[in-house]
Parts: structure tokens; sequence; C-alpha cells
């Protein structure tokens, strides 16, 4: 054919747009349907796809890089199916029920997706990042079951954490079931009962509600934490990000540190009432930032010097006993902090990457 102007064009748009790191990655998970993991190889996905080894290679260095992402994708598509679970339902039993509903769905129509969870990869990234997504789904389970207690619909002398494992061991069970039976009997129709054997095991008959914790605990005002070390051990940070969040004290502000986006942990603390923003630093960074009990935050980044100081004396020199006062500066503010100890007021600040700075003051009671 005679190479034109228009030929090109018209060649250009028959060419689809596709985003051929994540089509090997399905490709992966599609043949874990029928294949076990330690035999699935990048020989076998090159050929579902009708691509040469040296092509895939181009975006995974290796296999094992490769399961990594099929491992990766899968925790952020579980995740999602989290967040939008807990922020449509209110009660902390409808969200369990609906997680039910929800992940035997998603396993349902990602058959390969049991193979991968439930293999016993040689220990290193795949094998660790198995384990933490597993730990994920538990800890979840584990906090909804906290708040159920908290509100009397649970029972206050149930293991949370043991309720949690419980929880993920029967959907993993029902899932073997249906596998070994060749998938005859649709999961989803199969969520109802399996929800209400758990829900037996955890409901209050009589009990109260757990009671939240009685006066002000000792307030950081400001807690960073960077909860990637515990990830790589394969564990989950639910707890310690809870702890941290009770740390901070109400008008608090939590910083988190993380190597992805967590969304349930974003919808599990907006349904709580904090107020979550997230921000990525970088292809493997992300930074959370968990404002406790919400409220306004003011910033005065744009301001000149000495506006920002002014403004924070100015605001906190009438702030009532008990109360809190946020703000982003445009930078670490030694000289304004002279200035809140002469008057007796708490303060906490967190140096910001950019050189700015997030400001949290506490006039004592």
């Amino acid at each position: 054919m005679k190479l034109s102007l228009d030929n090109i064009c018209a060649m250009k748009k028959r060419t689809p747009s596709i985003d051929r790191p994540q089509q090997i990655v399905a490709a992966a998970l599609e043949l874990l349907d029928g294949t076990p993991l330690e035999s699935v190889s990048t020989r076998m996905i090159a050929r579902q796809l009708g691509i040469s080894q040296p092509a895939l290679f181009r975006h995974f260095r290796s296999r094992d890089e490769l399961m990594l992402a099929v491992v990766d994708s899968t925790r952020d598509r579980l995740g999602a199916v989290a967040a939008a679970i807990i922020d449509g339902h209110q009660s902390p039993a409808s969200q369990l029920d609906a997680l039910t509903a929800g992940l035997l769905a998603y396993v349902e129509q990602n058959p390969g997706l049991p193979r991968l969870l439930f293999s016993l990869p040689e220990p290193g990234k795949v094998a660790t990042a198995l384990r933490q997504l597993v730990a994920m789904q538990v800890s979840l389970v584990a906090e909804l079951v906290r708040q159920g207690q908290r509100q009397g619909a649970f029972d206050r002398h149930v293991d949370s954490q043991q309720a949690g494992r419980a929880f993920v061991a029967l959907i993993q069970g029902l899932v073997l079931q249906w596998q070994s039976s060749g998938g005859r009997t649709p999961l989803v129709d199969q969520a109802g009962p399996l929800m209400a054997l758990w829900l037996d095991g955890v409901r209050a008959t009589g009990s109260q509600p757990v009671a939240a914790g009685q006066g002000e605990p000792g307030e950081e005002g400001i807690v960073e934490l960077d909860v990637r070390p515990i990830l790589a051990d394969g564990e989950d940070p639910l707890s310690q990000i809870l702890a941290g969040v009770a740390a901070a004290g109400p008008r608090g502000i939590v910083i988190l540190t993380v190597p992805f986006r967590p969304e349930p942990l974003l919808a599990l603390l907006g349904a709580q009432g904090h107020v979550v923003s997230d921000r990525q630093i970088d292809q493997e960074t992300w930074s959370v930032e968990i404002s406790v009990n919400g409220g306004q935050i003011e910033d005065l980044r744009q301001l000149e010097a000495p506006e920002p100081l002014e403004r924070v004396l100015h605001v906190t020199a009438t702030l009532p006993a008990g109360e809190v006062y946020i703000a982003r500066l445009p930078r670490y503010p030694r000289l304004l902090i002279q200035h809140l100890d002469g008057r007796g007021l708490l303060w906490a600040v967190h140096d910001e990457p950019d050189g700015t700075a997030l400001l949290r003051v506490k006039k004592p009671r």
C-alpha cells in the first residue's frame, strides 16, 4: 500500500488506545482460572496476548514483578469495591452484608482470583503482598465489628480481630467449595446464608454499647506515621492508624505515608466523621492527611511575611479554652512558636516536603 497522509491518518484511527501493562496483568489473571500460579509463565502470558516475551519484558522485568503487579491490581480493585460499600451503607451490619456479596461477586467475575489468593508462593515480595492483602481484609472487618460494638449492635464480648479472621475464613472456605464444584452454583446466591451464620456469632443479645472513652487523652496534636515498613512485613497497619487518630486528639491531624492509595481506609475514616485527603508524592509513595473530627484548616501559604504570623496570633488571642486552630503556613514558623509558648498555648507543627508547614494550636482548658 502506498503511504499518504490520508491513509496514515486512517491507520492511526484504526489503532486502539491500549494500556499494555494492564492488558498483561488481566491476561495473567485470566490464565490463573485454569492454571496453578506456579505454572503460569511469561511465555504463556505473552502467547495469550499475541505478543513476544521481549515485548512483555519491556513492561515487567521479571515474572515476580509481573505477579506483584497482579496482586497490586487486585488489592486496588477490591479496595474500590470495599470503599463503595462503606460509602453506600450506614450501619456496620449492612456494610458487612454488602461486603460479603461484593467480594463474592468480584470473585465470580474473576475466577482466576482464588488461585492467586490461596497460592503458596516462595518467600518474597509476592508472598508478602498476598499476606498483606488478607490482613487488610481482616482489619477492615475487625474495625466494622468494633463500630458495631460501640453502637450496641454486636456483642461487646466478641474479640473483633478473631471475628475478622472468622469472616475472611468463611468466605475463603465458600470460594474453595465453589471452585472445587466447578462453579455450578452462583457464589452471590450463597452470600445471605453465609452472612447469617457469621452474624449469629457476633450479634448483640442485650449487651450495652462499648464506651468510646472518657475525658481527653494526652493529645499529640499532629501524628506522623509511616506505615510502609508494616506493610512490607505483610501486616495491615489499621490498628496503628486508629491509635494515631486517638493520639492526635479532637481536631488533631494524622499524616500517613503509604505506598499506594488506600481506598477502603479513606472511606472508613470518612464514615467516622474525619476529613481525609490524599496526594501522590511519587510512583511508590502517597501521603494521606486525616483531620480528626473534621473542622476548618485556614490556608495562609500565599501571604507575605509577617502576615501569617500576625493572623495566627490574632486568631489564637481569642481562642476559647479547649478549642483548636489549624493553619497551613508558607514555612516552618520558628518566630511564631516563641510567641505561642509565651502565651501558654499548645502547638504542633508538621514540615511538608515542599517546605511549607501545617500548624495546630490549642488553648488548654
